[in-house]
């Protein structure tokens, strides 16, 4: 998995050799794998790289379908509103809790974590992007039962 960031207020991003692992942990081959995200063959033979960095979208994409095409083992065992201890008043702000995907609340609140902000607003998903969601027990927790934390 890769590491955040911390020195940096570009959010940590998924690198070459994490993007190649998810590939495999897809038991995709490179072009299968382009041709699935719609991208060029080279698109993905650049990340796995180091050549060009993943882009937020694709990193994002890779983790849905290693999470949704793994065992029902890799869902968490409560929604991530319940496992983070979200008050009320922040699950009506997030689109996971609106949209009823707290399996999937990364990948539809795009790191922005309602439950992870401070009282200002300002919070490890405000500020460190993916780092939020690296730090994050439910993302750790779908990672480890994937197999690929």
């Amino acid at each position: 998995m890769p590491k955040p960031r911390p020195d940096s207020t570009e959010a940590a991003r998924m690198d070459g050799p994490a993007f190649a692992r998810l590939r495999a942990a897809l038991s995709k081959s490179r072009k299968e794998l382009a041709e699935l995200l719609g991208l060029s063959l080279k698109a993905v033979e650049s990340y796995e790289q180091g050549w060009r960095k993943v882009p937020a979208h694709v990193e994002r994409v890779m983790y849905y379908l290693l999470f949704k095409l793994g065992s029902d083992d890799t869902r968490p065992a409560s929604p991530c509103w319940t496992a983070m201890r979200c008050p009320e008043e922040r699950r009506e702000l997030c689109v996971a809790y609106l949209a009823k995907e707290g399996s999937y609340c990364w990948f539809f609140t795009g790191r922005l974590c309602a439950g992870a902000k401070g009282p200002s607003g300002t919070g490890a998903s405000a500020k460190g992007g993916l780092a939020g969601c690296y730090s994050c027990k439910v993302f750790a927790g779908l990672l480890a039962k994937a197999g690929v934390a």
